[in-house]
């Protein structure tokens, strides 16, 4: 509560890393759906990650490069070297056994004193001190006073046969809502991708319809703190998407995709955890979780083995001009822009779950997400293909491409104007989709991680897995 818009002063960069740690507001999200749908007691969602955090797991390849991307900042901060260097404090590597035994030491308070621990007991001063030493102004009242945001009624919208169930700002929800309807206007199928010239045409469609949702998010904010009612309801409605499809032209690239000349855009966002869960008896999580960068803000707790988030950083972009980012600015208790966009679809006419998807890897989730739907329900391929097919990624002004992208779309794309360059550090996504009697399952392998499961953010592995999957949430 004590944010404010110039907190980070000329360069953010120079900032105390404790500045860009918000409060942490998982804890009390699960809590809440717990206390509506759970039927396990809250202690025993804990047993799972109390025995992997004090036992340890050998180190995949997604914390292996998260531990040597950022091996500077841990070698320089003595709490992160306890966990993550061996004991001649080099930093560990693939296959090495990691342990965290504070983390499973405050995990086990929390599963026997409930959430309370954390934001108003046992755990609360020991939190509040770490902060305050690394310069963060988060207080006991901000904890205390945290309080999850219930939508009963995500947003939602029509594509062909399937109702879309996505999160409403500010998430990526309205941006995914945006990107389908300009494409159902073009009578997206199989056909579609039938031949190299129907995929050249549609996926410079795609990316067209990307960019212009993409320039829209720039309008969007938290909506407790800003009024978005008429934002929204212009941003999901048919007529945008008629305006937009309307300027999209077939034969080249558009300049530019803003409203007005002098925005840029919003702030990139980083890192993530996806799951999908779809249950026995046929209900569904789609949750997506986030620390930010990797290791969060690079402060971690040595009485409690938390490493807390950087995601204050989402509010920052020097480059920001006034304008469309202004929903976006700093205000005590305001929640930042997220392109996470968990998702569950539903089929119209059975009303059965058809699909649980959602994705991790920052500013480009959405997008993500947006092609795997795209492959799985129109195009038509099957749920392995559509996670693992190669996939775009924009920015503002260029298109990245995936190994192993077609490169006659590429060619065909350049002819359109297209500015494409290779980039394999593309967003992962996680699906599960009902096809007939059958349940299918297919976890992005461009993390290297078991089915059902992606972790880009090591913290999710340690506690996201035994809450949500015991966790069940009914669609209203």
């Amino acid at each position: 509560m004590s944010a404010s818009e110039n907190m980070f002063g000329k360069d953010p960069e120079k900032a105390k890393p404790g500045l860009f740690i918000a409060v942490p507001g998982e804890l009390r999200g699960y809590e809440l759906a717990h206390k509506r749908y759970g039927r396990l007691k809250w202690k025993e969602l804990f047993e799972p990650s109390i025995k992997l955090a004090r036992k340890g797991f050998q180190i995949g390849k997604a914390l292996a490069l998260a531990i040597n991307e950022t091996s500077g900042t841990i070698l320089n901060n003595t709490a992160l070297c306890e966990v993550f260097c061996d004991l001649n404090n080099n930093p560990l590597k693939y296959m090495d056994k990691i342990r965290f035994s504070k983390l499973a030491e405050t995990y086990e308070k929390i599963a026997e004193e409930g959430p309370d621990a954390f934001y108003d007991g046992s755990l609360t001063q020991v939190i509040l001190d770490d902060i305050k030493a690394a310069g963060g102004i988060i207080t006991r009242e901000d904890l205390k006073s945290y309080k999850p945001v219930l939508n009963e009624h995500a947003l939602n919208f029509t594509v062909g046969n399937y109702i879309f169930h996505a999160p409403d700002a500010p998430f990526g929800g309205p941006v995914l809502a945006l990107i389908f309807n300009i494409l159902k206007g073009y009578n997206i199928s199989n056909s579609s991708v039938s031949t190299i010239e129907n995929r050249i045409l549609t996926y410079h469609r795609m990316i067209e319809a990307f960019r212009f949702a993409d320039a829209q998010k720039s309008k969007l904010g938290d909506p407790l703190h800003e009024d978005l009612t008429e934002i929204v309801k212009r941003m999901t409605s048919e007529s945008l998407a008629d305006s937009i499809r309307s300027k999209i032209k077939d034969d080249i690239k558009q300049i530019s995709y803003y409203e007005q000349e002098d925005s840029k855009g919003v702030p990139e966002d980083h890192g993530t955890s996806h799951l999908s869960v779809l249950a026995e008896d046929g209900s569904a999580v789609a949750v997506t979780s986030s620390i930010n960068n990797y290791f969060g803000s690079g402060v971690m707790s040595r009485s409690t083995g938390i490493i807390f988030n950087d995601q204050m950083w989402d509010f920052i972009d020097p480059e920001l001009i006034t304008g469309l980012g202004k929903n976006n600015f700093i205000k005590p208790g305001k929640r930042p822009l997220s392109s996470m966009c968990p998702t569950i679809i539903l089929d119209k006419h059975s009303k059965q779950v058809k699909m649980v998807v959602g994705g991790a890897g920052g500013t480009n989730i959405t997008t993500s997400v947006a092609q795997v739907i795209l492959n799985y329900l129109f195009f038509g391929y099957d749920l392995q293909k559509a996670v693992e097919k190669p996939r775009v990624q924009i920015t503002l002004t260029e298109t990245n491409i995936e190994e192993g992208f077609d490169w006659c779309i590429i060619n065909g794309l350049k002819l359109k104007n297209h500015t494409i360059y290779h980039n394999t550090s593309l967003s992962v996504v996680q699906a599960i989709a009902r096809e007939g009697g059958k349940i299918c399952a297919e976890s992005d392998p461009r993390n290297d991680q078991p089915a059902l499961l992606s972790i880009t953010k090591f913290l999710g592995l340690l506690h996201i897995c035994s809450l949500v999957f015991q966790l069940v949430y009914f669609l209203n």
